[in-house]
């Protein structure tokens, strides 16, 4: 008897009875790690699409999320989108992913129609749901994928003892309302935000547009963000959120700590023609952070900084240009 051929592909998807295809609700921890970078380089590609697009147009308020709204009403975008997602959506489930080429000489049709190869491979997924069940489970303390964990190590060092009482954090992009930083009960207060929360304790929420505090009370003693930066589609837009983090910290004292808990895939500082350990922490240094732990892993990098309370002058731009050639270095970098 000849056996059944296993589905190929990043994600293994049952299907309804309808034939539509749903979300697993478990992903082996070598898919969810070839789900989530596939996720990110689509998001990285349409960000790019959005922007020509937006730049074509002269439609400054276009974004990822109103794409769709205000690009509906245009008979060139539907001729082109609407076509080529239902041949995308029939075609992709035969093979694992399409690469994606995005240049200066595609036409405004064609962007739509690459578009719609993205959003309808991200359908095809499992959609966000997906990206965040593959999330979650490479957070799953079980298999080793909790990053605080190693934030909560150097927490209980010496150096930092004497200084959470009543420390409070805000940690973005949360997966899991049970990983060490909230169960540590080193906080009195953690605040839990994520774009896509899966969570009633995990508030859904753009860091970005997080209303800015108006008091001390309003802001944190320490801000987790694990692996988020990475998945910002844009270098200046990575340097803004950094920015933007200093607005959120209260001010260091003799008594309480004032810090960030940073998380970077390991290639972005090790194997990126424009950007490196050095890189990030003349940016750093520039926003007032200071550098006390750095640990780094197989795969991921982990950053411990303190913030002196201060920004210095913006009048110094930290640029892109390359500082590590090669043919297999990756393009992600930070500016400001």
């Amino acid at each position: 008897m000849v056996g059944k051929k296993k589905r190929s592909g990043l994600l293994r998807r049952p299907k309804s009875i309808t034939g539509n295809h749903t979300v697993p609700k478990s992903i082996k921890p070598q898919n969810a790690r070839q789900l989530i970078r596939r996720f990110h380089v689509l998001e990285k590609n349409k960000f790019s699409i959005i922007d020509k697009i937006k730049r074509i147009n002269n439609i400054p308020n276009l974004t990822t999320e109103n794409y769709r709204e205000i690009l509906s009403k245009t008979k060139l975008f539907k001729d082109s989108y609407d076509k080529s997602f239902e041949e995308h959506k029939n075609t992709l489930t035969k093979k694992s992913f399409e690469l994606i080429t995005i240049d200066d000489s595609l036409t405004e049709s064609e962007l739509y129609q690459k578009l719609a190869s993205i959003d309808a491979e991200v359908e095809i997924r499992g959609g966000l749901k997906a990206y965040q069940l593959a999330s979650t489970q490479g957070q799953n303390g079980k298999r080793g994928g909790d990053s605080s964990k190693r934030l909560v190590e150097w927490l209980k060092e010496s150096l930092y003892s004497h200084k959470l009482e009543n420390a409070t954090a805000l940690e973005i992009g949360c997966l899991s309302p049970d990983n060490a930083i909230s169960t540590s009960g080193l906080f009195t207060e953690v605040s839990r935000i994520d774009l896509n929360s899966q969570h009633h304790l995990i508030l859904q929420q753009d860091f970005m547009e997080r209303p800015l505090p108006t008091d001390s009370s309003e802001k944190f003693n320490l801000i987790s963000c694990s692996l988020v930066v990475n998945f910002v589609p844009d270098s200046r837009l990575r340097g803004e959120m950094l920015l933007r983090i200093t607005k959120f910290l209260k001010k260091p004292t003799n008594s309480s700590i004032s810090s960030l808990f940073f998380v970077l895939p390991l290639p972005c500082v090790t194997s990126s023609r424009y950007f490196d350990k050095d890189s990030l922490n003349k940016i750093m240094k520039h926003l007032g952070f200071t550098e006390v732990h750095y640990y780094e892993a197989k795969k991921v990098a982990y950053w411990l900084y303190d913030w002196s309370g201060e920004v210095s002058n913006l009048n110094n731009h930290f640029k892109k240009q390359e500082i590590h050639a090669g043919p297999n270095k990756n393009n992600f970098c930070i500016t400001l």
